[in-house]
């Protein structure tokens, strides 16, 4: 049996002591190793008084109700628990003790710095300790402080156990004079495979420094693992590449605003690497995030035009280096798809050549539904949708983006039925997806009422920006003039019976054909 974490605290298998990082062991007595036995084999669990008492009873002590308070709120003091806001124990007054600290493998985590190897050595220990601590706080800082991150000297991964822990960081050091050595090596700490690995040292006159850009090359080595496309052994239910990009970016922020990381992850990595196709595909596919993610502020049309000719000029500038690389080819695909530069031809025979070359069927199934709905070929969309998402992970990113679409494609397509069996399926799974776009796809006549005073929160520059979003994200893509306006159609109504016709931006109208617009 290993070393077991709670909370900040690592104790040996024994309970004779616990380790907290940066200050002194603790030693416990005889009375407190049984207090903690007892507590963590039945952790989450109410235990009285009576049942403490029987655990105890074999010291021949002096036992009592009043002994065992005294017990419990000593070893509270040394464990720097609180009474008031507990972490370890916590009180069920009148009744007894609950210990409420959970193991690591408990706690949702994104990095636990550990195992640490050199420790054993005085000298390289006082050096290490606020070294790693310090570093600890450097990546929490960088990753947005959504994700916790762990410093456990004694940790060790459990490959193939069911912990929440992303990844784990083997520190090995040895202080030299007045300077700290250290090699680390990032593992995925759900596999043991190991990512990447560093060497650095520390001296005082460096150390922030040096803590600095080893944060930072741990988290961009985490981006990279989780964005960039593998180039073999492709999974079925691989994702789509702009969804790999997203999920790495939400890992590292912890924010819907996943295009914020994204960018400026791939504008690190191209100031080091600017011919590498890889990552030109991303850069287009974080422009086209950018584009999509922030209808609230959505860009003019000379903006658009500015972003849709930088991403048709990296797509077409590395497409002879991405032919043997399926996800890139579905990366390329999707975003020639997207532009309006008249490359939708070349945009289907590349998410077919991916198709017939790769095993990533969930990626392939779900970029050519997309051509496929455009065109106006429905039913065959459904049914790739329908097998991408047989493939993704109920209610993960994935199959949330493919309910998304299979959405937009049934609007279009005028299928009421079916645009009402999604979004509710979507609002059950996610419930904030009936505030980002329900007031688009609801039912013609009266909203109800969330939607109602959501739409009521909208001024009329607001109306209009909306009015630009929906036709630039989705009603665009459609090559029918009657399935852009069945995207269109239900909001452009409530928003010219409030405001009147001239809501409708020009270009908007002149887009759809509309001389004038029936309310």
């Amino acid at each position: 049996m290993g070393a077991l974490q709670y909370g900040d605290l690592v104790f040996d298998p024994d309970f004779l002591s616990a380790e907290r990082a940066g200050g002194d062991p603790l030693r416990f007595t005889r009375q407190e190793r049984t207090l903690l036995c007892l507590f963590t084999q039945n952790a989450n669990r109410l235990l009285n008084r009576a049942q403490i008492l029987d655990a105890l009873s074999y010291e021949g002590s002096d036992s009592s109700d009043r002994n065992v308070d005294f017990l419990v709120n000593r070893l509270r003091t040394k464990l720097g628990d609180s009474a008031r806001t507990p972490r370890y124990i916590a009180t069920q007054y009148g009744e007894g003790y609950i210990w409420i600290a959970k193991t690591v493998e408990d706690l949702e985590a994104l990095l636990v710095i550990g195992p640490c190897y050199g420790l054993g050595d005085s000298q390289t220990s006082v050096s290490s300790r606020g070294v790693l601590s310090a570093l600890a706080d450097s990546i929490d800082g960088l990753t947005g402080r959504k994700r916790r991150i762990f410093f456990r000297p004694n940790w060790q991964a459990n490959p193939g156990s069911k912990s929440s822990v992303s990844y784990s960081l083997d520190a090995s050091l040895h202080a030299e004079g007045d300077r700290l050595h250290g090699a680390f090596v990032l593992r995925d700490a759900t596999t043991g495979q190991i990512i990447r690995a560093f060497r650095t040292s520390f001296s005082n006159a460096d150390q922030a420094a040096e803590i600095a850009k080893l944060s930072n090359s741990i988290t961009e080595a985490i981006w990279a693992q989780k964005a960039l496309p593998p180039s073999a052994n492709l999974a079925p239910t691989e994702r789509p590449l702009e969804l790999r990009m997203h999920d790495a970016a939400q890992l590292l922020s912890g924010t819907p605003e996943s295009w914020l990381t994204a960018v400026s992850q791939i504008d690190s990595a191209r100031a080091a690497a600017p011919h590498d196709p890889t990552l030109a595909i991303l850069r287009g596919l974080a422009l086209y995030a950018t584009l999509l993610q922030r209808p609230e502020v959505s860009a003019s049309p000379a903006e658009w035009r500015a972003a849709e000719a930088e991403i048709e000029s990296l797509v077409l500038n590395c497409l002879p280096d991405i032919q043997d690389n399926p996800l890139l080819m579905l990366g390329a695909a999707k975003l020639l798809f997207f532009t309006e530069g008249g490359h939708f031809d070349l945009a289907s025979r590349l998410a077919d050549d991916a198709f017939e070359k790769s095993t990533a069927f969930a990626a392939a199934f779900s970029t050519r539904a997309q051509m496929l709905m455009c065109q106006g070929h429905f039913a065959e969309c459904y049914q790739l949708f329908d097998k991408a998402v047989e493939l993704s992970e109920k209610g993960s990113e994935f199959h949330i983006y493919l309910l998304c679409l299979k959405l937009t494609a049934a609007l279009a397509a005028g299928d009421r039925a079916t645009v009402n069996a999604l979004s509710a399926e979507l609002y059950a799974l996610k419930p904030i997806t009936r505030m980002q776009f329900g007031i688009f796809v609801a039912e013609p006549g009266e909203l109800p009422p969330d939607l109602a005073a959501l739409f009521a929160s909208f001024d009329a520059q607001g109306v209009q920006t909306l009015l630009c979003y929906l036709y630039k994200v989705s009603a665009r893509q459609f090559h029918d003039h009657a399935h852009r306006m069945n995207v269109m159609r239900n909001f452009l109504k409530r928003a010219t019976q409030r405001f009147g016709a001239d809501i409708v931006p020009r270009w908007v109208a002149e887009r759809l054909g509309l001389a004038t617009i029936e309310v």
